[in-house]
């Protein structure tokens, strides 16, 4: 009987988890789409990665170009300093040139709102930019 009792459980669970993952997800993604179409960008429906990150506490090299990167698109990525999000890619269908390799959209989240983001390639002699670059300029 107890075990009866302990697979409805960790059934119950489970589906909790998956119900609670699938439009958990769904929501989020879509926040993302939405903020990503703000900038005039377009995506596949689905989501390609999502990634949990660290904004650390002081930004090194790295992270100060990249910061430089959300400025050109009046976004700062200095407030969360510290703070913890979400990374999420998805991959562009509008971009303006065919530059031979899928083009992705990233979109750093923190506590559920967007606040960061680029564009990219990851071929080596890839590209990142600002998501306010390349849609007027090339089109």
């Amino acid at each position: 009987m107890k075990i009866k009792l302990y697979i409805s459980a960790l059934t119950c669970i489970i589906f909790i988890c998956i119900v609670f993952c699938a439009y958990g997800r769904d929501k989020d993604s879509e926040i993302c789409r939405v903020f990503l179409e703000g900038f005039g960008w377009q995506t596949e429906e689905k989501l390609f990665d999502r990634v949990d990150v660290r904004i650390p506490e002081k930004f090194d090299a790295v992270y100060e170009n990249y910061n430089k990167i959300q400025h050109e698109a009046k976004l700062d990525l200095a407030p969360y300093c510290g703070k913890s999000g979400v990374r999420y890619t998805f991959v562009v269908t509008n971009y303006p040139i065919d530059v031979g390799e899928p083009v992705y959209a990233n979109v750093i989240c923190i506590d559920g709102e967007p606040v960061a983001g680029d564009i990219m390639t990851v071929s080596v002699s890839g590209f990142m930019h600002s998501l306010d670059k390349g849609l007027a300029e090339d089109s």
